[in-house]
């Protein structure tokens, strides 16, 4: 008999172990604090993803990793870009502010155009991203059934939980992630056929599972809960003072229609899940014309919500866990130090990339 016979087999540690990440809904906060996730996560170690995706603002960032690209340049990805230059309005800023008020009701009607277009966005993703990365999936909805798109298929999982296969190749990528970012009467819906049948593709977060379908890796890819990394951005706008301003009127004027829908619970701990849950924002998903300033602190918001939950996983350990706490506390303070000198515009960015410098994730 070995000598190794009665030994357990060794440990798995974050490079080895199999993992999953998911980044929620969200618009552009999803798509920066995602990308501060991103860095988090390599920041520990964790390389052996098994799968790799996400709904709506949160299909970008992953759909940046999931290609090979490096976190240093997912994250300067998700700063670069003119967020509003990736969507062509069609009206004036009346006719937009009147679709944000009736955001709610749309999200029932589910109308097929909004006030604006996203052809270009499509354009911008497969600009990155050349081929469908083979561990990357996304989801959008088709009415109350859901359209998920993986390297080998686009599949339909109907209202019942029945499953039937469309096609077994990848479906174009920029119109899936375009598809999956449609918020109703906000930005278009988007056309797709599949088996014969044409589809209109909308938000990826107006689903029975809301902003994190941890069924998708859990079906397609054999996910168990403890291995799903989840970064869940929220509804932090729904909760916002002007949103509850805005929600009473609308339900005078519209009644029910303007009721948001019934929402489920969102993910927790307790149900398993690695979960990640960004700090602060200081603007709404959908607004898309920001400051670099304003970019980072949502990139770092990010960051610092891995860091006590990749912690609490047994993820992030030892030297990397203190560089990452110290990391987390020296941001704060610059952050706090920025507003109370109202400092120039940028200075924040400046110093947060000299603090990352430091660390050698920059």
């Amino acid at each position: 008999m070995s000598s190794n016979t009665n030994k357990s087999p060794p440990e798995a540690t974050p490079s080895t172990r199999e993992m999953h990440l998911l980044i929620s809904s969200g618009g552009s906060r999803a798509i920066l604090a995602g990308a501060g996730v991103v860095l988090a996560c390599h920041h520990a170690g964790i390389t052996n993803w098994k799968s790799i995706g996400g709904i709506s603002g949160g299909s970008l960032p992953t759909a940046f990793t999931a290609s090979g690209m490096d976190a240093k340049t997912a994250v300067a990805t998700a700063l670069d870009v003119d967020f509003a230059s990736l969507l062509t309005r069609r009206g004036g800023m009346l006719k937009i502010l009147f679709a944000s008020l009736m955001q709610r009701r749309y999200e029932k009607t589910r109308p097929r155009f909004g006030v604006l277009s996203s052809e270009k966005l499509g354009g911008f993703i497969e600009g990155k991203v050349a081929i469908w990365p083979s561990k990357y999936w996304t989801m959008a909805c088709v009415g109350d059934d859901q359209l998920i798109f993986t390297k080998t298929g686009v599949h339909l999982r109907q209202a019942d939980g029945t499953y039937r296969l469309l096609a077994t190749e990848a479906g174009p990528l920029g119109a899936a992630i375009r598809g999956s970012c449609a918020v109703p009467g906000i930005i278009d819906a988007v056309p797709l056929e599949a088996a014969g049948e044409k589809y209109w593709l909308h938000d990826g977060a107006l689903s029975k599972e809301n902003r994190t379908p941890v069924s998708v890796p859990e079906r397609f890819y054999g996910a168990r809960p403890h291995d799903i990394i989840v970064c869940d951005v929220g509804d932090g706008d729904a909760d916002s003072k002007w949103s509850r301003i805005k929600l009473r009127w609308w339900k005078v004027i519209c009644g029910e229609l303007c009721l948001p829908p019934h929402e489920p619970e969102p993910l927790s701990n307790d149900d398993g899940y690695i979960m990640i849950q960004p700090t602060e924002f200081n603007f709404s998903s959908l607004q898309f014309t920001l400051t670099r300033d304003q970019k980072w602190q949502a990139v770092m918001s990010g960051y610092m919500g891995a860091v006590p939950s990749l912690k609490a996983a047994g993820l992030l350990t030892g030297d990397r866990l203190a560089v990452a706490e110290r990391l987390v506390e020296e941001f704060q303070d610059m952050v706090a130090y920025c507003k109370q000198s109202r400092a120039r515009p940028g200075l924040l960015s400046t110093r947060t990339e000299a603090l990352l410098t430091s660390a050698g994730l920059w």
